[in-house]
C-alpha cells in the first residue's frame, strides 16, 4: 500500500531533484490520496502520477507485458441549500443550510478492464466517465477509523439506467462547524473508489 506519508516523501525528493512530475507504481493506494496529490501540486509544484501495478504481471506464462494504467480519479464538491427556518444548522450568514454532494469528475481506472475490452472503451471512459458509475453513496459525517454509513445512495438497475450526479438528501448537520463527507463510487467493473469532501455549515 502506497501511503500519504510516502507520497509526501516522494514529492519532496522530486522537488529537491528539480523534477515536476513523478510516476508512483504500487499494488494499492491509500484512500483519499488524490486529495493529497492535488495539494502537493499547489505546495511543491510536483505532480504525482499514481499507477497501479497490474496483477497479471505475476502470471508465469504471460508472453506480453500487461498495460500499466493510472488509478481512478474521483472529484466532488458540496452543494449548499437553504434549509427550513426550524433547522438547527446556521450558516455563516445566519441562514439555515442543508447539504448535498455533487460529483464533478470521474475517470475510470482502466487497470481492472480486461485487455480485450481496453481499446474499445478507452476513449469513452475518458470522455464520459459518469457512464461507468454503477453505484455511489455518501457518508455525510464520516470519521476516520469508523465504519462507512450509507446516509444516501443511488444506483443503476436493469430497468432504470439513469443515475443522479447530485444527491438529493438535503442532509442537515446537528450543529454549525466543519465536517467531512466521504463519497464512495463503485464502477461497472466492481472497482471501489472513495474520496472525502470538506463541508462547512
Amino acid at each position: 500500500m502506497f501511503t500519504r506519508d510516502e507520497a509526501k516523501q516522494v514529492a519532496l525528493a522530486t522537488a529537491q531533484a528539480g523534477g515536476r512530475e513523478c510516476y508512483c507504481l504500487a499494488w494499492e493506494f491509500e484512500m483519499d490520496l488524490h486529495l493529497l496529490v492535488n495539494a502537493l501540486v499547489q505546495e511543491l509544484g510536483v505532480k504525482l502520477k499514481l499507477v497501479q501495478i497490474p496483477r497479471e504481471i505475476m502470471e508465469k506464462n504471460r508472453k506480453a507485458p500487461p498495460p500499466f494504467l493510472e488509478v481512478a480519479v474521483l472529484a466532488a464538491e458540496p452543494v449548499y441549500r437553504s434549509a427550513p427556518l426550524s433547522s438547527s444548522v446556521r450558516g455563516a450568514g445566519g441562514e439555515g443550510r442543508s447539504v448535498d454532494i455533487k460529483l464533478t469528475q470521474f475517470l475510470l481506472s482502466l487497470a481492472e478492464v480486461p485487455t480485450k475490452e481496453l481499446e474499445a472503451i478507452r476513449e469513452r471512459a475518458i470522455k464520459s466517465g459518469f457512464d461507468f458509475i454503477d453505484f455511489w453513496a455518501i457518508d455525510f459525517n464520516w470519521q476516520a477509523g469508523k465504519p462507512f454509513t450509507h446516509d444516501w445512495q443511488d444506483f443503476r438497475t436493469r430497468k432504470n439506467r439513469s443515475l443522479k450526479t447530485i444527491s438529493d438528501a438535503g442532509y442537515t448537520y446537528p450543529a454549525p462547524g466543519k465536517y467531512t463527507a466521504c463519497v464512495k463510487v463503485v464502477d461497472t467493473f466492481g472497482c471501489d473508489t472513495s474520496i472525502t469532501v470538506e463541508v462547512e455549515v
